[in-house]
């Protein structure tokens, strides 16, 4: 019997993969991570992140009228992973001092992956097994494998895109049906200014540390510059001067400017720069960046997930009875944000939960 084919590998497969090293990782971008993405800059000099932030280290699950409690360091722990933190924010979220994308780095722990490969089509043989058709991006060629269980943790518009240039399949539909009122990803746009003489006075602006914790990021959901983080005091570098302050824009901000929020290089439009050089001032008091770098996620995260977005996983639901019955009737299990919701906690204790319980 073949191991499973896990399609993707941003946080919900490297947790799979963590768990059972012995499935197949196949992934379309160039590295995994997906949208736990860390950028480095300036040769290694400057370090942020544009997906998620940060993750809280318990959650719970509700099922069959009990309550387990899990801890994402047990969990790393139990599969040999260590991941060196910080807090930040408050004393209930953390993050990695190498970077959000170094936790899916380390879940993975050096297993094979094949990268650039990217899924097209998947169709079924006599055998009730699936013909995985991918393009192989490196090689520009066409490749098939064959496995009786799949598994896609992509999103969802993706998924529906793959099954639509598929042989029509009655399973397909099955899935289709099921998974239509979770397909509502929100856009997030990304911008990082950098300054390489100045950095702000947060002391001035009213901003303080609390319990040697250093407050260097704020959300205000709803405002435009919905998330802003000084990732120099999150990721600090004795050699380098100056400062970088990150923004996620909110849903609507980003859903209204997407199509033209950057050039080729990533960089804004002179429309935007001058909205930004007015917004730094407005907000911190700080001349003109020295450097702008843009970026956009066009699937940021489900804005609808089954399990819903915050609190416990609750899984006595009907949906989530289907959910299991689809995957063992079809041969094919999705997974992802838009059943977990996007917080890294309830990704990875979900994933864990399935395996320990022998769903996954």
């Amino acid at each position: 019997m073949h191991s499973p084919l896990v399609i993707g590998s941003g946080l919900t497969g490297a947790a799979i993969a963590m768990m059972k090293p012995d499935v197949q990782l196949y992934d379309k971008a160039r590295k995994s991570g997906g949208r736990v993405s860390t950028k480095d800059i300036e040769e290694g000099q400057v370090r942020f992140d544009i997906g998620a932030t940060m993750f809280r280290d318990k959650m719970e699950v509700h099922w069959l009228g009990k309550v387990s409690n899990y801890n994402l360091f047990e969990i790393w722990k139990t599969n040999g992973v260590e991941i060196e933190t910080k807090p930040i924010y408050d004393q209930h979220h953390f993050y990695p001092i190498l970077g959000m994308e170094s936790i899916a780095n380390a879940m993975l722990k050096g297993l094979p992956i094949h990268q650039s490969m990217t899924l097209k089509s998947i169709r079924e043989n006599p055998n009730k097994e699936w013909i995985c058709e991918f393009y192989n991006n490196l090689e520009k060629k066409s490749e098939s494998i064959t496995n009786s269980q799949v598994i896609l943790t992509l999103p969802l518009p993706q998924i529906f895109e793959i099954f639509s240039n598929s042989e029509e399949n009655p399973k397909f539909n099955r899935w289709f049906q099921f998974l239509k009122p979770y397909n509502d990803y929100r856009k997030t746009l990304i911008s990082l200014f950098s300054w390489n003489d100045w950095t702000p006075n947060l002391k001035s602006l009213g901003i303080k540390e609390e319990k040697g914790i250093p407050i260097n990021t704020s959300l205000q959901k709803g405002e435009n510059w919905e998330y802003e983080s000084w990732e120099h005091i999150k990721y600090p570098n004795p050699n380098r001067k100056g400062s970088h302050l990150l923004v996620q824009f909110s849903a609507l901000f980003s859903e209204t400017h997407f199509e033209h929020w950057m050039d080729s290089e990533k960089k804004p439009t002179p429309e935007y720069k001058e909205m930004f050089i007015a917004g730094v001032k407005e907000r911190w008091n700080a001349p003109a960046p020295d450097a702008i770098w843009n970026h956009r996620w066009k699937y940021a995260q489900a804005q609808m997930p089954l399990l819903r977005r915050e609190g416990a996983l609750t899984l006595d639901s009907e949906e989530f009875l289907e959910w299991k019955q689809l995957c063992k009737e079809t041969g094919i299990m999705v997974l992802g944000d838009w059943l977990f919701g996007s917080k890294m906690e309830r990704i990875i204790g979900g994933v864990h939960f399935l395996i320990h319980n022998e769903i996954l």
